[in-house]
């Protein structure tokens, strides 16, 4: 699942960087990423390669498209660092190639869709050609997916912090139950944000 839940965060030695204050929220995380990884592993080690090439390329296509979504050109991104090293009928670069073929299906129909509705999409088109449509990581798929839907689209002046809690209250709920450690932290959260504090007061 390390791949799924991945939104490609990676930087390195493209042409003409952008200033850092210009940078969308993945590029920077990319380039924190590629900072990390220099330092474990130093320049030449693969992994490091991979995320200079992956930086380059998030670069150039926010250039190219700066309005396209970031789960799109993530996903564009990997793909292109992927088909450095494997064959056009890898199945992971299959994956990702149907991740963005569903992105892009949902996103012609609805232009204004959020970025983490798109993506939990992609998220579910991988789940179901990883395990199936019945398997357990398709439910939860399933679940964020209809949550984010309800969360995301519905009109109200909720803060978009507290609409993503609530999913993630819904996620885990769905996966472990009512009782779980996890869902009663997520269920502070919620109430927090729901009154204005902060979710760490809630603790």
């Amino acid at each position: 699942m390390k791949l799924i839940c991945r939104l490609a965060f990676v930087l390195g030695f493209a042409v003409g960087c952008l200033q850092a204050s210009e940078l969308p929220a993945d590029i920077t995380a990319a380039k924190a990423e590629l900072t990390r990884l220099q330092a474990r592993y130093g320049q030449d080690h693969i992994r490091v390669t991979d995320q200079q090439r992956r930086v380059a390329e998030l670069e150039r296509l926010y250039r190219q498209s700066p309005d396209e979504p970031a789960a799109i050109r993530v996903t564009r991104a990997d793909i292109a660092v992927l088909r450095t090293h494997v064959a056009l009928n890898h199945p992971r670069l299959q994956e990702q190639e149907a991740r963005l073929s569903k992105m892009e299906e949902k996103l012609a129909a609805d232009p204004t869709m959020p970025n983490e509705l798109l993506a939990a999409w992609g998220d579910l088109t991988v789940v179901y050609l990883r395990y199936g449509d019945r398997n357990s990581r398709a439910t939860a798929a399933r679940v964020r997916v209809h949550a984010l839907e309800r969360q995301l689209l519905s009109p109200g002046d909720e803060s978009r912090e507290l609409r993503l809690a609530r999913v993630e209250l819904e996620v885990l709920t769905a996966r472990y139950g009512p009782d779980h450690p996890r869902v009663i932290e997520a269920k502070k959260k919620v109430a927090a944000l729901s009154e204005g504090t902060s979710p760490d007061s809630a603790k």
